[in-house]
């Protein structure tokens, strides 16, 4: 967890109190979407992905996500699961470039974990989430340093 909270500090600007439920925010997002096995995979390879997992549990957002949560059931997966994640770090403070970058950085350290395949077939059952991936993984996205 270390290396990975270095990187996320580094490109976000965030301290690790900041950083620590962040990656915890993404790492339950890819629990609650991705197959299993892939996820097992991952989080295996992560010393102290749960305390991340409950470090992000640990923070409140006052009710807003659960709300979310149930419009949610109306629409399916994609757009809104992605908002409810924009929603929980921006709770934490999270500007829109620092949760790129988080996102960023969260899922190069989980390629360097499970390779290019393994992120690969985490990230197909997440449509938006892969899409989004992408975009800010493209060579015109905004570098580190936010």
């Amino acid at each position: 967890m270390k290396e990975l909270l270095t990187r996320v500090c580094d490109a976000t600007g965030l301290d690790e109190t900041a950083a620590l439920p962040a990656i915890g925010h993404v790492l339950q997002f890819i629990r609650d979407h991705a197959p299993a096995s892939y996820v097992a995979e991952l989080t295996d390879k992560i010393p102290d992905a749960n305390q991340a997992i409950a470090a992000a549990a640990a923070a409140s957002d006052a009710g807003v996500t659960a709300a979310i949560g149930m419009v949610k059931g109306l629409f399916g997966f994609g757009q809104t699961d992605m908002n409810i994640l924009s929603g929980k770090l921006g709770n934490l403070g999270l500007s829109e470039k620092q949760a790129q970058a988080l996102l960023k950085e969260v899922f190069a350290y989980a390629e360097s974990l499970v390779g290019k395949e393994g992120v690969a077939k985490m990230t197909a059952a997440m449509p938006y989430l892969s899409g989004f991936i992408a975009k800010i993984s493209s060579p015109e996205a905004p570098g580190r340093g936010v």
